[in-house]
This record gives structure tokens, sequence and C-alpha cells, in this order.
């Protein structure tokens, strides 16, 4: 298959969630700043996950660019990837309504960490059938990678505080990884 396919697929895909995503908000029950105010938990949460899909979808561009072959197993996990960031509006919206229930944040907090996970996987497939040297995660990888698990084993018991480190974390990421060899295929740049 030839990348290009894949690409404008994923595109697509984070086009719609991202409309998906802008649909589910409600209009406040007034036309006040008080009914504003109170969707304050869904508007932060729907900004979070903006910018996550954003930065991923950039980051997705980044280590396609110099990807030469697409065999099977990438194309799985980005089918695997698309499913996790295809479950962020729904996650999305119920911690917005939620927004301090363990639940739905450990979920919201889950889908982030699974994406995540299945991303550094499709980097790991796209390294190795370039058939470059040995594989290996970055610091800023792996506090990532962390962070998302950390979100969702602990994050229903300080949201603030997950939400914060997830927000931080995730913006850490507007800059991709510069290229560590002339192999690398872009460094491995997620969110």
């Amino acid at each position: 298959m030839e990348k290009n396919r894949l690409e404008a697929f994923s595109d697509g895909v984070l086009a719609i969630i991202i409309t998906i995503m802008i649909l589910e908000l409600k209009q406040p029950a007034g036309d006040g700043l008080k009914d504003f105010l109170a969707l304050a938990p869904t508007l932060l949460a729907y900004l979070l996950s903006f910018v996550f899909i954003a930065i991923y979808w950039i980051n997705h561009h980044h280590i396609f660019h110099d990807a030469e072959q697409i065999n099977v197993k990438i194309l799985w996990c980005n089918i695997a990837w698309l499913f996790s960031m295809s479950f962020i509006p729904f996650a999305t919206a119920w911690v917005g309504t939620y927004p301090h229930s363990r639940v739905p944040l450990s979920l919201y907090f889950a889908d982030m960490s699974l994406a995540s996970i299945l991303f550094h996987l499709m980097y790991y497939f796209i390294f190795k059938e370039s058939g470059c040297g040995k594989f290996r995660l970055s610091a800023r990888n792996i506090i990532s990678l962390v962070t998302y698990f950390a979100a969702a084993v602990f994050g229903g018991y300080c949201p603030i505080a997950a939400f914060i480190l997830v927000a931080v974390v995730s913006l850490w990421w507007i800059i991709p990884e510069k290229k560590t060899c002339e192999c690398d295929i872009g460094g491995i740049t997620d969110v």
C-alpha cells in the first residue's frame, strides 16, 4: 500500500473525530456569562482533546514523511491507533459532564494512554521497516507514556492535577523531536 493512502485515510478519520467533538458540545442553558461558565469543564475537556488530536495529526505526518514502505503491521497498528483516537469524542463528552468522577476520568486518560502506546508501536514498526539501527525511546517519550498511564490510574483522585499534567506533557509535543541520525525517520513524535 502506498503511504499516501494511509495518510489520507488517517487525515479523514481525524477530521471526522474533531467534527464529532464539536457537535457534542451543547449550548449554555441561558444567555448569561454564568450559564457559559457552567460549561467550563466541558469546554476545557474539549480544548485538551482538540489539542491532543491536533498534535497527533502533526506528528503522524512527521513520522510518515520519511517512511518508505508500509507493511501490514503498520496498517493494522494505524487502524488500532485510529480506533483509540475515535473514542476521544465519547470520553471527552463524558468527562466534560462528570469532571470529578473517577470512572469518566480514568476512561478519558486511559484512552489517551492507549493512543500513546499505539502511536509508539506504530513508530516502532515504521522504524523497523526502514531497516535502521537500534530502536530507542527518548526521555520525552517515556515521560509521556508514564504520564498518560498515571493519569488513567490516579486521575480520579486528583482531577485538576491530572488535567494539568496531561496538558503540559501534550503541549511539550507541539514541536516534534528532531532527527537523531540520518536513518532515523523523523524521531518518534508523540504527544
